[in-house]
């Protein structure tokens, strides 16, 4: 079993907070009446959910997002393909974030 290691928190990947504060940000210029039905719904719940999960899908083998901090393994003979040159905020980024939002919006 390999050793792992920190590789930095959401915010030193992406200058958020956490996942949520993500979600929150990205949706903060929208209706407010949406965003109230959304909450209601669970709806930003589940968004978070599949935008981990979609997170965890994008990154290479042995890395992953648990919670709000990123791990992976630490020493160069572990790493799987793509580990070694590894842009955390290029994978997040590449997500399709407003794809996941449409899946769980609750309309008008």
């Amino acid at each position: 079993m390999a050793t792992t290691t920190s590789y930095g928190s959401f915010y030193n990947q992406t200058d958020f907070l956490t996942v949520g504060a993500y979600i929150a940000d990205a949706c903060s210029l929208s209706d407010s009446d949406w965003l109230e039905r959304m909450e209601a719904a669970g709806a930003f719940d589940r968004i978070e959910a599949d935008f981990s999960d979609a997170i965890n899908d994008a990154l290479p083998g042995g890395v992953a997002l648990s919670g709000d901090e990123f791990t992976g393994p630490a020493y160069e003979e572990d790493y799987e393909d793509g580990v070694a040159d590894l842009d955390i905020s290029k994978v997040v980024k590449g997500i399709d974030f407003w794809a996941i939002v449409q899946k769980h919006d609750v309309g008008i």
